[in-house]
């Protein structure tokens, strides 16, 4: 696989890497409601009505049910712009999408699917990574891979293909699943592959 150089402008919050993202999207991609009802609560939780109403109106609704998929297309619309509006309160662009991340995270762990799911991995972070693939496949419908490798105890490697999330808030995500299991110290380290595809360097004490 030809292997891309330079900055990943996704993370910059290019409107140019928006639009590519959206230029691969297909009819057929789709993400679950609950990872849209995450994003729009922590805008809710702000306060600010009109940073709400923005991002209602690029996503094209108010309220999503947690396992009916919707457009790839217009999660990215809603991500884009709630990281745009956050950015200043998380440092920038890649900070306020990992935060977006981290929420979707705790957010699954604190639904009626995900406590069993904590119960049952907490103190495992290898299981729960076992677990990732089959979890990446029931989150969107994208027709992508997620493949997990083990290097070493306390380290794996994840590759994601034809992901069209940015890199930033699967960090986010990956770092808060880890938390929520008991995996202490976690942390991850992210480069880019290819257009929809990545890689990430996943460790914890």
């Amino acid at each position: 696989m030809r292997r891309e150089t330079g900055a990943d402008p996704g993370e910059l919050g290019a409107e140019l890497e928006l639009e590519r993202r959206l230029g691969l999207a297909t009819p057929a991609d789709s993400v679950r409601g609950m990872f849209f009802r995450s994003v729009l609560e922590v805008m809710w939780a702000l306060g600010d009505e009109a940073s709400v109403e923005h991002c209602v109106e690029v996503c094209g609704r108010r309220k999503f049910a947690d396992f009916t998929c919707y457009p790839t297309s217009d999660f990215l619309r809603l991500l884009w712009t709630a990281a745009r509006l956050l950015g200043n309160g998380y440092g920038d662009f890649p900070g306020a999408m990992r935060a977006l991340g981290r929420r979707a995270s705790t957010d699954f762990f604190a639904s009626a699917t995900g406590r069993p799911l904590q119960a049952l991995l907490a103190g495992e972070p290898k299981k729960l990574l076992d677990s990732l693939p089959m979890a990446y496949a029931a989150a969107s419908a994208n027709g992508g891979q997620c493949v997990v490798a083990w290097a070493q105890s306390g380290s794996a490697l994840v590759q994601l293909d034809r992901d069209f999330l940015p890199r930033a808030y699967v960090e986010g995500a990956l770092v808060a699943a880890l938390e929520v299991v008991g995996a202490r110290e976690p942390r991850v380290w992210s480069r880019v592959l290819g257009p929809l595809s990545s890689e990430y360097v996943l460790s914890w004490g």
